[in-house]
């Protein structure tokens, strides 16, 4: 019966999990088309066309989370403005999940220049380049599918554990604990994943 907020949803995949387990959720994204797909599959869950930065609620919400590396797309000016969003949305007490694998711990000590995988008939090829005056990633993803090529470029910046923890306060979330993956290992270098829990003061 808690309200929870997932930010940004894409198409849903995980609000609608913990939608069919009893929680009231509410989904915000700047993709329309991730969220039609969301509305279909889920029409009893709220699906919000918005930005993460400007979430128009204040102590709604039980719960939050941001998963799959959608945190670091921004920089850190932005990063910051999303998590004081996200600190107003919540109610007194209410809790934050925040997961990415472009953290410097997790992410640097075994980058990749280059990927390449096949997904059925897509081939997929990616350049990573870290730049680290920035500490940002620079990153061009090319798809082909046939004769059809697509070729898209992206930034990603990279921030470190302890960064990220010092503007979770700054936003006024407490951190409580931070994780390596979702089994509960501790964060250590070359982790799997960065997973920080983090609340909002009672008071």
């Amino acid at each position: 019966g808690d309200a929870a907020l997932d930010g940004p949803c894409g198409n849903g995949r995980h609000a609608i999990e913990l939608a069919n387990r009893g929680i009231r959720m509410t989904g915000v994204d700047l993709s329309a088309g991730f969220l039609a797909d969301a509305r279909a599959k889920a029409p009893g869950c709220e699906w919000v066309l918005g930005d993460m930065r400007e979430l128009p609620w204040e102590s709604r919400f039980d719960a939050a989370y941001s998963c799959g590396n959608s945190f670091g797309y921004f920089d850190a000016e932005n990063c910051e403005r999303f998590l004081k969003a996200v600190a107003r949305s919540l109610k007194p007490g209410g809790r934050f999940l925040l997961e990415c694998g472009a953290v410097a711990e997790t992410l640097l000590p075994v980058l990749q220049p280059e990927r390449r995988m096949k997904i059925g008939d897509l081939d997929f090829y990616s350049v990573n380049v870290y730049n680290a005056e920035e500490s940002r990633m620079d990153i061009t993803y090319s798809f082909t599918l046939g004769d059809r090529s697509e070729t898209k470029s992206i930034h990603q910046w990279v921030f470190t554990a302890g960064e990220i923890r010092r503007m979770l306060q700054r936003a006024g979330l407490e951190p409580v604990a931070t994780f390596g993956d979702f089994e509960g290992a501790p964060l250590a270098l070359r982790s799997q994943r960065f997973i920080a829990l983090s609340r909002k003061p009672l008071k």
